[in-house]
């Protein structure tokens, strides 16, 4: 009997536990001591496909499935959506079916612009290519692009480090073989992010623009031509030349995936400084793959996800061990 008794009060204590609020709570119950970033780069929905309705249909179900899984982590501290959101150039009716996927992410999020956002005119294409936009176009771009998503140059804090976030903004756009460069920063763009980075020279800092840093993709890519760098490519060199707590510059733009050589290549690494250009693949194939930044006090995780996989592709886990100078322990304030 007493026995009997014994196993009637475990399984009401059993059954207790199971109803209490800890049990029901969405919050980790695990201490994290990192902050994860998720970088959705490229995902311009519903999809640059429209002569497959049928590749279309899917491709932009596997958008929504991938925001599906990034919303169930309950580890993430920011998604950042690093340009071209919208399908293929500026205009009430790119943006509304844009935020058709970027309103579902409930993560915390934030935005920078890309190409299609700011650089084409919504004129027709010519034989299936975009226009250049006209300075009063992109004038009128960079409005629709504020009012949907933000301001184009901005800084957040995160734990002990700095993440810098940078969009195309020059009005009077270069053009080079015909084409516009993708991403032109503005002299005014320039002249915050240098103040920027030395009021804050003892901070490991990340920078997110859509375009690549030149150089840092193999030559035989079909990707690596000028335009598709960040410019004025010079002037940014001396800039990151001069700031070696920049350890990161996350990019988009070229869709290179983990299938391409360029992905994870020693060519990533911006040549005479102490920055690592890491490729984040866009969401127009049949995969959609993410990278997620694991901030720690004394290293940065680098993780590549497959989201038609479920799993985690570890060959290209990347870690970047931060200078003594920069660790939480010793970071002071800038002088």
């Amino acid at each position: 009997m007493l026995k009997k008794k014994m196993i009637s009060l475990t399984a009401a204590v059993l059954l207790a536990a199971s109803l209490s609020p800890l049990c029901f709570s969405s919050s980790p119950v695990w201490a994290k001591d990192y902050e994860r970033l998720v970088v959705m780069s490229d995902v311009h929905y519903g999809s640059k496909e429209h002569k497959d309705l049928a590749k279309r249909a899917r491709v932009m179900a596997n958008k929504e499935k991938a925001v599906q899984d990034i919303n169930s982590w309950k580890d993430v501290d920011l998604c950042i959506f690093t340009g071209d959101m919208v399908e293929l150039s500026a205009g009430d009716n790119e943006y509304r079916l844009a935020r058709k996927l970027t309103d579902k992410v409930t993560q915390p999020k934030t935005f920078i612009a890309g190409n299609h956002e700011v650089v084409y005119s919504e004129t027709p294409a010519v034989k299936g290519k975009l226009q250049p936009a006209d300075p009063y176009e992109r004038m009128e771009h960079i409005g629709e692009y504020k009012a949907n998503y933000g301001p184009l140059y901005y800084a957040k804090n995160m734990g002990n480090y700095l993440l810098l976030f940078l969009s195309p903004d020059e009005i009077e756009g270069h053009i080079i073989n015909n084409k516009p460069y993708a991403v032109e920063l503005s002299e005014a763009e320039l002249t915050w992010l240098k103040a920027e980075l030395k009021a804050n020279r003892n901070k490991p800092t990340l920078i997110f623009c859509h375009t690549p840093l030149e150089g840092t993709i193999l030559p035989d890519n079909s990707e690596n031509e000028p335009r598709n760098f960040t410019a004025p490519a010079k002037e940014i060199k001396d800039i990151l030349s001069q700031n070696p707590q920049v350890l990161v510059w996350a990019s988009g733009h070229t869709h290179t995936p983990p299938t391409d050589a360029s992905f994870d290549n020693a060519v990533n690494h911006y040549a005479g400084t102490s920055v690592l250009d890491v490729y984040n693949p866009a969401w127009e194939g049949d995969q959609i793959w993410t990278n997620s930044f694991y901030l720690y006090s004394d290293k940065i995780v680098i993780r590549t996800y497959s989201h038609e996989n479920h799993q985690w592709l570890t060959r290209f886990d990347r870690t970047i061990s931060l200078p003594a100078s920069l660790t939480a322990s010793n970071t002071k304030p800038a002088a």
